[in-house]
């Protein structure tokens, strides 16, 4: 009997470091399996861009209602249409109902020189001094209109792309206005925008679609916006050394591919895009590809 338990006790002996070095062993595999993996990139110097987009409608570089001086009823225009006219020339007649009193027709000029566009009138309707009859525009040129947000401020001489979706055609211009204040309510500034009209296919009233570049950052270390966490305080983690390692940051503006980094970042440094939501400070990390 004792000579059993002198045996099982040298087995026991001799397997206690093995199953010590197997589970050392087991221990350090789930310890390489515990690796996070990730993907990374690589700060690059570039440019940061904001284009924005902003909803208009047509106008003529000069545009003017025109109302009659005096009431009366529609008798007749004396243009067409679409037509041009010349500053103070004749476009309709008015007749004045005074009891009593005959007199001759009251002639209506327009204001401006340019195209005009008519109201849908009727002989003998009524006229007052309040609805205009007609509107007259100069097109040989045309402006837009937009309000931008006060975080941006756009100077006159801003280049500007108009698209005129009716037409399917795209045209360049410039601001020629920009107020140099915001307005109280909407916290916005009012800018005025032109393009050239030569063939006169543009016409007021039309929709507009007005892109323009509202900021810029210029040389700076980018990354991409993924890799950012945070919203009050900022931060990515960077790999170093196997490692995840935070990093506090300063950002810049921002687009849907870039953003600009101010502090916390310089180009030697491997930022981590993918897997950044897991990791914690001081992680393993295995590196799957790099972006």
């Amino acid at each position: 009997m004792k000579k059993w338990s002198l045996i099982l006790f040298v087995i026991l002996l001799l397997g206690i470091p093995t199953a010590i070095r197997v589970n050392r062993s087991k221990r350090e595999v789930r310890k390489e399996e515990s690796a996070v993996p990730v993907v990374v990139t690589i700060p690059k110097m570039g440019n940061v861009i904001k284009v924005m987009s902003f909803s208009s409608k047509i106008k003529g570089i000069d545009q003017a209602a025109i109302y009659p001086d005096l009431m009366g009823r529609f008798l007749r225009f004396t243009v067409e249409d679409g037509q041009r006219v010349r500053e103070g020339e004749i476009i309709a007649y008015i007749e004045l109902e005074i009891p009593g009193v005959e007199r001759k027709p009251i002639s209506v000029e327009s204001p401006i020189s340019g195209v005009i566009s008519l109201s849908p009138l009727d002989r003998g309707e009524p006229i007052t001094q309040q609805v205009p009859i007609a509107q007259v525009a100069r097109v040989d040129r045309v402006k837009v209109e937009f309000d931008v947000p006060e975080k941006f401020h756009l100077k006159k001489g801003t280049p500007i792309k108009v698209d005129i979706l009716s037409l399917n055609k795209k045209f360049t211009g410039e601001i020629i206005k920009a107020s140099a204040f915001y307005n109280p309510k909407s916290r916005t500034q009012r800018v005025q925008g032109i393009i050239q009209n030569p063939d006169n296919e543009i016409i007021p009233g039309m929709f507009a679609r007005v892109w323009v570049e509202v900021a810029r950052e210029s040389n700076v270390v980018t990354i991409s916006p993924d890799a950012i966490i945070g919203t009050a305080g900022k931060y990515v983690y960077i790999a170093r050394g196997g490692l995840s390692v935070e990093a506090p940051v300063v950002t810049g503006l921002e687009i849907d591919s870039l953003v600009s980094i101010r502090e916390g970042v310089a180009l030697t440094d491997t930022i981590i895009i993918v897997g950044q939501y897991i990791v914690k400070d001081s992680a393993r990390i295995d590196i799957k590809e790099v972006r």
